[in-house]
């Protein structure tokens, strides 16, 4: 199978690197092919411009979000790992999101009515936390599980099949940090056994 990892994060030695490592290692240790495309690394602009939004209207894509869309494209399954900022997703990556999958490629209007484009396409989740305290307001959680699972990913017809979310271990014993890792190893297998 052919994934697509989609990174948002600028610290490379930090909890979230190390789970889209240890993600992207498991994958490869299944045999499948990986591609990561690291929004910091690639230095991804994420700001949707007035020239993008000329262009895009005369259905010509900027060269940057082309490439980004033959990646989408190339993708069997996509996976995004990034730590909840502010209650939701990096900046970088909502602007990815904006830019990436605007009409024409990620959905369509069709005599008012929005038409997914991407339906075929299943995605997985993977969240790093700050908090520990993340899972007891339930509330919150449904609330941004609905927001980005819905309104944001699936708004183009994408399904989330996996949402997982791993608690900080900005405090946390080196073993109490490999167990946390052993959870991430977990999860992605356990996702390679759904799909």
């Amino acid at each position: 199978m052919k994934i697509l990892l989609i990174y948002a994060n600028y610290k490379e030695q930090s909890f979230t690197s190390a789970v889209r490592d240890t993600i992207a290692y498991t994958f490869h240790q299944k045999g499948h092919e990986v591609v990561i495309r690291d929004l910091y690394e690639i230095k991804f602009n994420p700001v949707l411009s007035k020239k993008d939004l000329e262009s895009i209207e005369k259905e010509i894509f900027p060269v940057d979000i082309m490439d980004e869309q033959k990646f989408i494209q190339w993708a069997d399954f996509i996976c995004f790992v990034y730590p909840i900022w502010w209650s939701g997703m990096p900046a970088i990556l909502k602007g990815y999101i904006e830019r990436v999958f605007v009409q024409g490629y990620g959905f369509d209007f069709v005599d008012g009515e929005i038409i997914p484009k991407l339906k075929n396409k299943r995605i997985a989740i993977f969240n790093t936390t700050g908090l520990n305290n993340i899972y007891k307001d339930q509330a919150s959680l449904d609330a941004l599980n609905k927001m980005t699972e819905e309104c944001i990913l699936g708004f183009s017809g994408m399904k989330t099949v996996v949402h997982k979310y791993f608690k900080s271990v900005r405090k946390a014993s080196s073993k109490e940090k490999i167990k946390s890792l052993e959870e991430v190893k977990n999860a992605a297998e356990e996702l390679l056994e759904m799909l």
